[in-house]
C-alpha cells in the first residue's frame, strides 16, 4: 500500500501505538520522538502536531493540560 499523505501515516502510527498501549498518554515531543517509527525518514515535529490535531478533531484524541503542558491521550469511549 503506497501512503501519499504523511498525516495519514503518522496518524496510524499514533494509533497503533495506543492499541497495544491504552493508557498511554504523552506530550507532542514524547509522542514524536518515541512513538512513531521513523525508520530513518523523521518528519518535521509540526507533522506530527497536525496528526494528533486531526485525530482530536475525528474524536480519536484528546488533549488535557497538565503542569503548563499539553498531554494527549485516546478519548474515553462514547457513551450511547
Amino acid at each position: 500500500m503506497i501512503d501519499s499523505d504523511p498525516i495519514d501515516r503518522i496518524s496510524a502510527a499514533i494509533m497503533d501505538y495506543l492499541a497495544i498501549r491504552p493508557q498511554a498518554a504523552d506530550s507532542l515531543e514524547g509522542i514524536h520522538h518515541w512513538w512513531i517509527n521513523w525508520a530513518g525518514r523523521e518528519a518535521p515535529l509540526e507533522m506530527t502536531q497536525l496528526a494528533l490535531e486531526s485525530l482530536a478533531a475525528k474524536g480519536q484524541l484528546q488533549v488535557r493540560l497538565l503542569a503548563g503542558r499539553e498531554i494527549w491521550s485516546r478519548a474515553p469511549a462514547k457513551q450511547g
